[in-house]
């Protein structure tokens, strides 16, 4: 097995995680969907759970879910094992691919169904969330009439009927427009400090997760391949990739192109691109500064697909 970059998000102090698998394998015939896997999310966080498709990432969440069992292993939610079944996902809501709806009845209406068939019916929290989820003043519309990205949204509104602690999403962007898309990415922060409910994102979209999560975790073939804040892990990688708008392109090219702290130059369509190691770049920001070379922009494009595929080519 693998080595797994792991990082403690309180060192030296016991920490209750939201979610904790340990040792979770899951086969379907000949194919090894998990195996081995072990990780920790925060409570708080907003956690990305990261790998190319069918790289295992629904299979752990429909384990989670109860929807399938895992071969071997098991999981704790704020502490309450696996062990204790359908009990263990008390404080727990999910969100596995696309919401649905009885479509000839309003939003109000499904909240309404739903949570008296889960015991949450409360009006004032039905309508509260539909104000969360900016569906307050279409409550009364049917939802035939909503946009793929509002039923998402009145998914999520569902999800967090019974309150709870952590909420698990599988891929809760695919199939929208880039409207769309921006609009859960925001209503999952928004929801996560509001709320104060710690949410694991499954996705296979680099740049989503890195505008949105704290802390992630890679898995590709069923095992993982690292954890840890976003923060830390992108400390310790060496060279990253920076961009920059420029005023006078020729003369920046020049200086970097003969810069010992540059290794890679790449003249983009409205940029520069540039590789340098991490810890040089308040370094060549004196130097460029020295020379008078003004710059509208410098900026580290891209770290997570770097780190994604470093860890890639080591599987």
């Amino acid at each position: 097995m693998n080595e797994i970059q792991t990082t403690d998000t309180i060192a030296g102090m016991p920490t209750v995680f939201a979610l904790e698998c340990q040792n979770l394998s899951k086969r379907f015939g000949t194919i090894q969907a998990l195996e081995d896997v072990s990780l920790q999310v925060p409570t708080g966080s907003i956690f990305g759970f990261l790998g190319p498709n069918g790289a295992g990432k629904s299979t752990l969440i429909r384990v989670i879910a109860g929807l399938i069992r895992s071969d071997s292993g098991h999981f704790s939610i704020f502490d309450r094992s696996s062990d204790l079944g359908y009990r263990v996902r008390q404080n727990m809501s999910t969100l596995v691919d696309r919401a649905d709806f009885y479509k000839n009845l309003s939003a109000f209406q499904n909240m309404k169904i739903l949570g008296r068939l889960t015991g949450h019916d409360d009006e004032d929290r039905i309508n509260g969330l539909l104000e969360l989820l900016g569906l307050y003043k279409r409550r009364k519309d049917k939802v035939k009439n909503f946009s793929q990205g509002m039923k998402q949204r009145l998914g999520l509104a569902q999800a967090l009927l019974p309150d709870p602690k952590l909420l698990v999403l599988d891929e809760p962007t695919t199939g929208l427009d880039p409207q769309g898309m921006h609009e859960i990415r925001d209503f999952i922060v928004k929801i996560a400090a509001e709320q104060k409910v710690t949410i694991f994102l499954s996705s296979h979209l680099l740049h989503e997760v890195e505008l949105i999560c704290s802390d992630i975790a890679l898995i590709f073939n069923g095992k993982l391949a690292a954890q840890g804040s976003m923060a830390t892990m992108f400390s310790e990688m060496e060279h990253v990739t920076v961009e920059l708008e420029v005023e006078d392109s020729q003369k920046t090219l020049k200086f970097l192109e003969s810069s010992k702290l540059v290794s890679d130059v790449k003249q983009l369509a409205n940029a520069i691109s540039i590789e340098v190691l991490h810890g040089n770049i308040p370094e060549l920001v004196r130097e460029m500064t020295a020379r008078q070379i003004n710059f509208y922009s410098l900026s580290q494009r891209n770290r997570l697909e770097n780190f994604f595929l470093s860890q890639m080519d080591k599987q």
